[in-house]
């Protein structure tokens, strides 16, 4: 599943949303926890696919569904935030914050009240993680990364920063040393 997302997300980001319509049909037909949000306990590599599902569900709703399937994201990103927030791990808050972060570049921004909701989600966790994770002074030079959450939150910061959701001069610090996304 997370290669047929791959390709879809690939489609999206070429203005080919169109040709992601069976695989958001496939998407809408997981099965869903207590809370609504997509169970993917049977899916290989879960954590995984979640970092292009919820991006792959959003381009196609800007594209091609009306951005019907809003409420539903958004739904989603809280239950998920919420549950993140209960039991804060770097690895959980590193995937969350690139699913999240990665489905924001594909909400409609004039449709202000969901894309202003994700990325004030995006942001109380960026806050977090550099408070759980690097404390009040910050990354200390020459530190090594952490493995690949280290990696995924810098790279995220990084993209943040690029697409003005995340200000560089307060934030590029925690982007020094993230690695090409390709490492991710």
């Amino acid at each position: 599943m997370k290669r047929e997302l791959e390709q879809a997300l690939e489609q999206a980001r070429q203005e080919q949303a169109r040709e992601t319509a069976q695989i958001v049909e496939q998407i809408k037909a997981l099965p869903r926890d207590e809370d609504g949000v997509f169970d993917l306990s049977s899916v290989e590599e879960g954590q995984e696919v979640k970092r292009v599902l919820y991006p792959v569900y959003a381009a196609y709703e800007t594209e091609c569904n009306k951005k019907e399937g809003y409420p539903d994201i958004l739904a989603q990103m809280r239950v998920m935030d919420a549950r993140l927030q209960e039991h804060y791990d770097m690895r959980e808050a590193a995937v969350y914050m690139d699913m999240a972060l990665g489905t924001l570049t594909y909400i409609d921004q004039q449709i202000y009240e969901y894309y202003r909701e994700l990325m004030d989600l995006y942001k109380k966790n960026v806050r977090r993680f550099i408070r759980e994770f690097y404390g009040e002074s910050g990354p200390v030079a020459g530190e090594e990364p952490e493995g690949q959450a280290r990696v995924m939150f810098r790279e995220g910061v990084r993209r943040a920063c690029r697409e003005h959701i995340l200000l560089e001069d307060k934030y590029g610090i925690y982007c020094q040393g993230a690695s090409s996304p390709e490492h991710v």
